[in-house]
């Protein structure tokens, strides 16, 4: 019995296995379903593609060639800044690339014309003057021509020294960042441009016309300071412009207005101040330093006596004593030399009065022709004396000892016999004593 049941599972499992190797026999043989046709499709269709068939070689590859600057250099600078333009190169990169180099030429062009041959033994002087006239002028048509190029090269005025000198640090920079502090870095840049290319222009034209201004060279600087405004007009907003003017006023004019000089005024006042100078005055012939040559000594008075009755005006006889005061250094030293010490402002100003009166009294000593030196130096030690008991008097002991440390070589300097080779020793030892 249990043979027959072995027989009849033997039989069973054959006949399954015969069953499975009929369907996989079918599932080979028979019509593919619809979503296998498609992925095979695609399959197919990116391999040949993407690849090259299987009966032929693959195509060589070749190496891009490696990429040099040198390739885009060109002798001419227009095809020179065309090429790093054809490359995205930016123009600030392309400005610093071109100006340095177009530098270096010109720099080397007007070497050659200073290391001209020197000149002959038996010029005479007027021929000698007139040689190196001739190398300035060259040179100046040189500059002109360097100009150009950068103009048509770039679009713009550009000075590569300029240029140097703004990205210098130190003090210089520092008053920089003051007085354009209200600009943007691009305008900023700008405007230091055009500053130093007209100042350029103006030292140029004064150094040719050699002191001796026709009217012609006046109107030719009156041309120059003209184009400074509307180069700078250029750049800057109305409100911006007044602004610049203001601050260069500030700077240049009235920059003793602070408490550094005992004069108290407010940021409201400072700007009010500055407004009624610039008013009085033509700001941007100061600042190329062509006011005294293109403007009258009589005008230029006539402007500065018109500003001090505005001043005197505007912050009152009392204030107006201060800001005369502090124009003077024998004032701002004994006031910041003794600012922290409570000195009144009564004994500064008495102190100050004494000190001025000794300086006027010693000059006249001085100039005294009908004096012998010895009796000279006998008056003015009695007047050294007399300042020196009278500036205790008012700065008290404290104050006093202050200001002899920062002023007393000054003071008594002031006070004594011009130095002269004998006398120099003995001066260094003369020092100011109060017992």
């Amino acid at each position: 019995m249990r043979a027959v049941f072995a027989l009849v599972l033997s039989l069973a499992l054959s006949g399954a296995l015969l069953a499975m190797n009929y369907a996989l026999f079918r599932a080979r043989t028979g019509p593919p379903s619809a979503s296998s046709e498609r992925k095979v499709t695609v399959t197919t269709k990116r391999a040949v593609r993407n690849a090259p068939p299987i009966s032929q070689p693959p195509a060589p590859t070749t190496k891009a060639p490696s990429f040099h600057w040198r390739a885009l250099e060109s002798a001419d600078y227009a095809v020179y800044a065309a090429n790093l333009r054809a490359v995205g190169c930016p123009e600030r990169t392309l400005r610093d690339i071109l100006l340095p180099d177009i530098e270096k030429l010109y720099d080397e062009r007007a070497k050659g014309i200073e290391d001209s041959p020197e000149d002959n033994f038996w010029e005479t002087a007027d021929q000698r003057d007139a040689r190196q006239r001739q190398r300035d002028a060259k040179l100046r048509a040189l500059e002109l021509e360097k100009r150009a190029l950068i103009q048509q090269l770039l679009g713009a005025e550009l000075s590569y020294e300029a240029l140097k000198e703004q990205r210098s640090a130190g003090f210089g920079s520092a008053l920089i960042e003051i007085l354009l502090g209200f600009t943007d870095t691009a305008k900023t840049d700008q405007i230091l441009m055009v500053f130093s290319l007209r100042e350029a222009d103006a030292k140029a034209h004064l150094a040719v016309a050699e002191g001796i201004l026709l009217d012609e060279d006046i109107t030719q600087l009156h041309a120059l300071r003209d184009r400074l405004e509307n180069d700078l007009a250029r750049v800057l907003a109305p409100l911006e412009m007044e602004e610049l003017r203001l601050r260069v006023v500030v700077l240049e004019e009235i920059d003793h207005l602070s408490r550094r000089s005992g004069v108290n005024v407010s940021g409201a006042e400072l700007r009010e101040i500055a407004r009624l100078r610039a008013d009085t005055r033509d700001v941007f012939a100061k600042v190329m330093n062509l006011d005294d040559e293109i403007y009258s000594e009589e005008l230029r008075a006539k402007g500065d006596a018109a500003f001090q009755e505005l001043l005197r005006r505007y912050v009152g006889p009392e204030r107006f004593a201060d800001v005369e005061r502090g124009k003077d250094d024998l004032f701002r030293g004994l006031f910041q030399s003794t600012e922290k010490l409570g000195v009144a402002k009564t004994a500064l100003v008495q102190a100050y009065e004494s000190r001025r009166a000794a300086d006027s009294q010693a000059r006249q000593i001085r100039a005294d022709q009908q004096l012998s030196n010895e009796e000279r130096a006998i008056l003015l030690g009695a007047l050294r004396a007399q300042t020196t008991q009278a500036l205790a008097r008012s700065l008290g002991p404290v104050g006093f000892d202050a200001y002899l440390k920062q002023h007393g070589q000054q003071l008594t300097n002031s006070l004594s016999m011009p130095v002269t080779r004998q006398r120099l020793e003995v001066q260094r030892t003369d020092v100011i004593t109060v017992k």
